[in-house]
């Protein structure tokens, strides 16, 4: 075995420990029928676990919903952070005040950012929800308690918690093009546009790609924000797989219909992220 190799097998021990195995035990438990309180214990049964997912209604839902969700969050953080990520790599005053302000959010645990915006749009003391939403004369209504404001209200605070990871993945990207790109294309004569379409873009294309994967991982998964500002609601409109899975797990005790949910997220993200991960090993 060569040396290289060798000195590579602890971090692979320990990468196989702490993922792998954890991996091959949710797969394996998803294939049970495994409920805490019957004394039974787990009986193998296989895909039958997913074949009642497939058939239920709520998990139809939970998946509709949760496919909104992700790729709103997804689409609107990754354009937020790059349209701020141009501007404040501008010669802008006052941008490293605006920097730190832009980034804040991502210090703060997603927990904290489903309270903060729970508070905001809150219809009885909330700035925009009891305040706000009167001062521009919409009237008294519950920004969290109608089905449709509910999911856009969650989405927003989503991308409000989760835009500076790829405003930072950008601004440390339009930081590797070389100046003198930009200066060659105002010699050329090309425009703002021409200049973001010839050099910009191209030069960004890992940094949106590694971006893009990291936002729809954390977007498939995001459990905190919903489960702080409407536990899932009102009735099924915020209800997605992560929250299935934990009413399934934690209410009905179904290990085994719990942890086929996991692994259907497991293969969505997997089935999302390996073109985008091809794309740049290329």
């Amino acid at each position: 075995m060569r040396e290289e190799y060798k000195l590579l097998l602890p971090a692979v021990g320990v990468l196989a420990f702490l993922v792998a195995a954890p991996t091959f035990y949710l797969f394996y438990t998803s294939l049970l029928r495994w409920f805490l309180r019957d004394p039974a214990g787990p009986i193998f049964v296989g895909v039958e676990n997913y074949i009642r997912l497939i058939q239920s209604a709520d998990f139809s839902t939970s998946l509709i919903v949760t496919l909104i969700f992700s790729s709103a969050s997804v689409v609107c953080s990754l354009m937020l952070g790059l349209g701020l990520a141009l501007l404040f790599s501008e010669n802008v005053r006052g941008k490293r005040v605006m920097r730190t302000i832009i980034v804040l959010p991502i210090v703060l645990p997603p927990v904290v950012v489903g309270f903060t915006w729970k508070f905001l749009l809150s219809s009885e003391v909330g700035v925009i929800g009891a305040y706000f939403i009167r001062l521009i004369g919409l009237g008294n209504f519950s920004l969290l308690g109608d089905p449709q404001l509910a999911l856009a209200s969650v989405i927003i605070a989503d991308i409000w918690g989760k835009t500076p990871l790829p405003f930072l993945i950008f601004l440390a990207g339009l930081a590797g093009i070389p100046p003198v790109f930009y200066e060659s294309a105002k010699i050329d004569g090309a425009g703002g546009w021409q200049t973001f379409r010839s050099i910009t873009l191209p030069n960004l294309k890992k940094p949106l790609v590694v971006a893009a994967i990291l936002r729809t991982i954390d977007a498939f998964n995001s459990f905190d924000v919903i489960f702080v500002m409407t536990k899932g609601g009102p009735g099924m409109a915020t209800h997605t797989l992560p929250m299935l899975g934990w009413k399934i797990g934690f209410y009905y005790f179904d290990v085994g219909t719990a942890s086929a949910i996991g692994v259907i997220l497991l293969l969505i993200v997997m089935f999302l992220s390996m073109p985008l991960i091809r794309s740049i090993s290329r």
